[in-house]
């Protein structure tokens, strides 16, 4: 809590892990780097032909290849029985043990101004980004969540679950109003779960031992900021010139860049984190009453944060003010900044840069 100590928190060696949107992107690095430690790992995404490529890729990656165990599963994630159809696959794949870590990378980001965004991608965007994770997590924790009888309760090492959001939760920018919200609710979601998840992790210790659960789960949102994904050219093409604007500082990571600072901060025992320096002064500004990593340090950058954005949030609005005195009311076919007319339709993947919270989440399609 106070940020000492330097024991690993987030051991995978010889357990197993699920990976939402796995195929590609960020989904696939972090895979890639499980693998790398020691996991069994098991991938989900909806093209079997992304699928079977990565996971080659993820078994060459391997600390250990005879010894670990790899798979894929070809799914739906917006469907609620798809995701249940996942656990129950994982879990007889295990030698009828649930996955110990679940991590929700599944997603893709359609930018647009919200009034020229039809309301069928605006249900679009919370589909395959909140309901792709809540589907998920509901699924896994059904499972994690369910007491078991004192004679079989042993020490397990703790589970976790794991959401991949967006800095955009933090400070949203103009031009992602089809995808900020999506993301915002998630955040809001692995807040409300890390205060439940208390009351099965106190069961743990309560007198009524048949009612404990297996293990200890731990719930983390990761918050990127760009990503270097496959879909990072076609989302640019769709994106509003004003949104570019605000975001032409941003120097967008690559997916593995992502996936070892998140790797190293879980291993730290984190709850939000963030993948660089800007995205940790936009959590700071927007805290509330989220769990800290650190008191102290958490703290400390609140202070500054919220100095800073008495000076960022008017300058946001300034320059859309002015992007509207300078272009007009913007059209559903909007002009990007480098001149090319594009509609704000369905893309098929993420990638989205920002100098100031724009957050790509990897898509599986």
């Amino acid at each position: 809590m106070f940020g000492f100590g330097s024991e690993d928190q987030f051991v995978v060696e010889g357990r197993t892990v699920v990976i939402t949107g796995g195929s590609e992107g960020m989904g696939k690095a972090v895979a890639c780097q499980l693998s790398e430690m020691g996991a069994n790992v098991v991938i989900v995404a909806r093209t079997v032909k992304k699928l079977q490529e990565s996971i080659e890729a993820i078994r060459g990656s391997a600390a250990n290849a005879n010894k670990q165990r790899f798979h894929y599963i070809s799914a739906d994630l917006t469907n609620a029985e798809e995701c249940e159809r996942i656990i129950t696959e994982v879990t007889e794949w295990n030698d009828g043990m649930p996955p110990d870590v679940v991590w929700c990378c599944a997603g893709y980001c359609t930018p647009g101004f919200f009034v020229d965004t039809s309301v069928q991608t605006l249900r679009g965007q919370m589909d395959t980004i909140y309901w792709t994770a809540a589907n998920t997590a509901h699924a896994i924790l059904k499972t994690w969540l369910t007491p078991i009888n004192p004679s079989q309760q042993r020490p397990l090492p703790r589970r976790h679950l794991i959401f991949t959001c967006s800095t955009l939760a933090f400070v949203p920018i103009a031009g992602y109003g089809p995808y900020s919200p999506a993301k915002a609710a998630i955040r809001s979601l692995s807040d409300t779960l890390s205060q439940e998840i208390e009351v099965y992790n106190g069961s743990r210790f309560s007198k009524e031992r048949a009612r404990a659960i297996p293990a200890e789960v731990k719930i983390h949102t990761i918050f990127p900021m760009g990503i270097l994904s496959p879909g990072f050219d076609n989302e640019q093409m769709m994106k509003p010139g004003l949104t570019k604007q605000l975001e032409a500082a941003d120097k967008p990571q690559t997916p593995k860049e992502v996936a070892k600072i998140s790797i190293e901060a879980l291993q730290r025992g984190e709850y939000l984190i963030t993948t660089m320096l800007v995205g940790h002064m936009m959590k700071g500004t927007a805290l509330g009453p989220s769990p800290r990593n650190s008191w102290i340090r958490d703290t400390l950058t609140s202070w500054i944060s919220n100095l800073v954005f008495l000076q960022v949030v008017p300058d946001l609005r300034k320059q859309a003010w002015n992007w509207g005195v300078k272009n007009g009311v913007p059209s559903a076919s909007t002009t990007t900044s480098t001149g090319t007319t594009t509609s704000t339709g369905t893309t098929t993947s993420t990638g989205t840069t920002t100098s100031t919270g724009t957050t790509t989440s990897t898509t599986s399609e």
